[in-house]
């Protein structure tokens, strides 16, 4: 990103633009809809699913990284997920990473649904993203965290001149009125999208602006009431870092502030996200889950040596239990007759090794943990086969 001293700025207005009423557009809207509505009644138990939510939050920090260049592998992000438990290292690139979980952690904890986005949000977002890096040219931080750009900027690769400086907070307070009105639920997603393109066309800080549009969308998902939190694992940066090239060029075309550039970025937005909202709903269903995902990572981890034969068979069948749990008088049914002492050290030996863990403190029932050990490696090698994972993560 380089810094100018004057800019050739064209004003366009914000604004919504609505579909013709049985166009492509307005019957993906209609589909979202209710999937928006529909009550997520998953078969998959919540100590399980929500080690896949962990997952796919990592993809999220990983795809939106990599849209900005960083050249991080998705197979090298994993070596470190289990390298690094704390998260901290001085590897840049990594920390890039780690930084967007943490602020997907803060969206989280702090946007509601029907709640409202404000500038503090924006802000926090943006500190938190760029936190401990260095500002160009040397790196992906920012001279002036949370804070607006206080000079004139040109985006790298596009012909699009971002307004001036002395604008971007006039800017930024009409965006957040319009993310902020009270609108009809079919206007949601166009209001989703269009916002999406208003961020990154106010480009309003001195770096860091992609990663912050992307985790302004998540948060907005939020707001409108796609149950991100409550069970529904929804990727909107798979939309984007499928192919970041058509990304760039979408978001270029909508710069024209024209109605039908502007509801070809819409649609784009939302056709994305139909896609990843009806795959990821999928991994709610136990057995499609457990014949899919688990049984045959937990195959690949024993192909790697990561686990022994006898701790493939007890993980197995944790796995294929119900309620997808195991206690000691179950590994007896498993791996025939042991003492009750043997029991207990070859479950402690799984839960040292992060396999298994209680699902109550201290408790004696457990179930299979996937999300931080060398069984993530089979997990994740599932789901990138499975079209879970944009195969696109793995290529420098």
């Amino acid at each position: 990103m380089n810094i100018v001293k004057k800019a050739n700025f064209s004003d366009i207005p914000l604004k919504l633009f609505e579909p013709k009423w049985g166009s492509s557009l307005a019957e993906t809207i209609i589909e979202l809809e209710r999937l928006r509505v529909k009550e997520l009644g998953g078969t998959a138990p919540p100590y399980i699913f929500f080690q896949l939510k962990n997952i796919f939050q990592m993809f999220e920090s990983l795809g939106s990284a990599r849209i900005e260049g960083n050249r991080t592998t998705l197979a090298e992000f994993v070596e470190k997920v289990i390298e690094l438990p704390d998260k901290k290292t001085e590897d840049e690139e990594i920390k890039e990473i780690f930084n967007l979980e943490k602020a997907i952690e803060f969206i989280e904890d702090n946007v509601h649904r029907d709640g409202e986005l404000t500038k503090a949000h924006i802000f926090e977002i943006h500190k938190i993203i760029v936190d401990g890096l260095p500002p160009p040219p040397h790196g992906e931080g920012s001279k002036y965290p949370g804070e607006f750009r206080p000079f004139n900027v040109t985006i790298q690769k596009s012909k699009h001149i971002p307004p001036n400086h002395n604008h971007v907070q006039r800017y930024v307070e009409e965006l957040i009125d319009f993310v902020n009105q009270k609108s009809k639920p079919q206007h949601d997603l166009l209001i989703t999208s269009l916002s999406h393109h208003r961020m990154a066309w106010i480009h309003p800080f001195d770096n860091g602006n992609g990663r912050e549009v992307r985790m302004f969308t998540y948060a907005m998902l939020i707001k409108q009431g796609y149950q991100v939190k409550a069970g529904r694992i929804l990727n909107p940066t798979a939309i984007f870092c499928m192919n970041r090239d058509r990304y760039y060029k979408m978001l270029e075309q909508a710069d024209s502030g024209e109605n039908d550039k502007s509801l070809s970025w819409c649609e784009y937005v939302v056709d994305g996200l139909k896609v990843e909202m009806e795959k990821i709903d999928k991994l709610l269903d136990k057995q499609y889950l457990k014949k899919a995902i688990l049984l045959p990572a937990l195959h690949f981890s024993l192909e790697q040596e990561n686990v022994t034969q006898r701790e493939y068979e007890i993980l197995k069948g944790t796995i294929n239990h119900p309620e997808m749990q195991i206690k000691s008088s179950d590994i007896e049914k498993i791996i025939g007759q042991e003492s009750a002492v043997q029991r207990s050290r070859i479950i402690g030996k799984l839960k040292g090794k992060g396999m298994l863990m209680p699902l109550t403190k201290n408790g004696r029932i457990y179930t299979i943990k996937f999300s931080n050990n060398y069984l993530l490696r089979g997990v994740v090698k599932l789901l990138e086969r499975n079209s879970f994972i944009p195969q696109s993560l793995n290529r420098n």
